[in-house]
């Protein structure tokens, strides 16, 4: 009988190893992998350990995301591998399992992550909870817009100034991220990889940034990293990508189901070039409910029977109560300990909380049972903008 793979913290000894996992899963060369890990740091890795080496692996990335207009501490999953001959041995799903004990034990009520699969991260209680478009646009579309005010460049950019304005965004929907230091990283640019960013003046501050690279071969201009806060800061980017229209045929960028660019432009013509979705998981049920904003003016309570296979001490029945904002959150019991007004799994909770899907329609789903008063009063409380990332990881 075969003994089960240990979840450990990453050593040097692990490097060899490590490398290859990546070099399967993600096509990586060595020098890759050790500049991504000298950027994560080798503290936030984990192995799964068979017989002293490791077969499994993935990186933790310590975030906040706003949810109600406040950031929710959040264990970002990414670089998950798995080594071939371990496929199908329950390797993956033992190392989610240990990894969301330990996010829960370090106090972090969520954990987000992109799906390369979703039967793994489904077992693990992932629910789907937003989306993340790359949009495309013709340049004719934008022909003879100008843009007022003229975008600035920042060289070198403050990245405090550019985080400031992130946040501000950030408050003012569902999704986004108080970022770590990869999620930067990947908007600075590289030697090899030079970007640019502007900023959107404005009466009392930037109003916004973009950033920018080279076009690409097939003559994209890809809009790396943007932020605008008022609809001028909006049209004066899209003003300023029209003066490539001689250098590139398309623009692209990536954003949410409520875009504001997109919904500035001036003519029909625009597509999706990729759709990606992100999941969430509850690995607190109280401290995840008590730390997002709420709706400010509403008085509602509701009891919620939350059941949780791998986490056990996440199961039960709570008692929310929402009051101008904020929430206090009781467990009074096991989930089946009494009725509830609403009874879910910690996978449905997931999407209920970030607004993916309306309390009605996972109802329709089968994924929540609930009275037609409760889910009047989940819809008001759980009412909000379309969560959507803007970064990848």
């Amino acid at each position: 009988m075969s003994i089960p793979p240990v979840y450990a913290p990453f050593e040097p000894a692990d490097l060899d190893r490590m490398t290859m996992l990546f070099r399967h899963a993600f096509a990586s060369t060595a020098d890759g992998v050790r500049f991504y890990m000298s950027i994560v740091g080798d503290d936030n890795f984990r192995v799964m350990r068979r017989a002293g080496a490791a077969v499994g692996t993935l990186a933790l990335l310590d975030m906040a995301q706003y949810f109600g207009g406040r950031a929710v501490p959040c264990r970002g999953i990414a670089a998950v591998a798995v080594e071939p001959g371990e496929r199908g041995r329950g390797t993956g799903g033992r190392m989610m399992a240990a990894m969301l004990a330990e996010a829960r034990a370090d106090g972090m009520p969520i954990s987000t992550l992109y799906p390369a699969t979703l039967p793994l991260y489904s077992k693990a209680g992932y629910g789907m909870a937003g989306d993340r478009f790359t949009y495309r646009i013709p340049f004719g579309i934008l022909r003879g817009l100008r843009p007022e005010p003229a975008p600035r460049l920042a060289s070198p950019p403050d990245r405090a100034v550019l985080a400031g304005l992130q946040r501000e965004r950030a408050q003012r929907t569902n999704g986004l991220l108080e970022r770590c230091e990869l999620m930067w990283q990947r908007v600075r640019g590289t030697a090899d990889k030079p970007l640019d960013t502007f900023l959107i003046p404005g009466d009392d501050g930037p109003e916004g940034y973009l950033t920018v690279g080279p076009r690409a071969p097939d003559r994209t201009l890809h809009v790396e990293d943007w932020v605008a806060l008022t609809p001028r800061a909006g049209r004066a980017i899209l003003g300023f990508l029209a003066g490539w229209h001689s250098q590139a045929n398309t623009v692209t960028w990536g954003g949410g189901p409520e875009d504001l660019l997109l919904h500035l432009l001036p003519d029909v013509g625009g597509s999706i070039a990729s759709w990606e979705q992100w999941m969430l998981r509850i690995t607190d049920v109280a401290g995840a409910l008590a730390a997002r904003g709420w709706p400010n003016g509403v008085r509602a309570e509701l009891t919620l029977a939350v059941t949780d296979p791998l986490l056990p001490d996440n199961a039960g029945r709570y008692r929310v109560e929402v009051a101008d904002g904020e929430a206090s959150v009781e467990r009074t019991g096991d989930a089946g300990s009494g009725p509830a007004d609403i009874e879910l799994g910690v996978d449905a909770l997931a999407t209920l909380y970030s607004g993916h899907l309306g309390p009605g329609t996972l109802a329709g789903l089968g994924r929540l049972r609930a009275s037609p008063e409760a889910l009047a009063t989940a819809t008001t409380l759980f009412a909000g903008p379309r969560p959507w990332l803007a970064d990848m990881f």
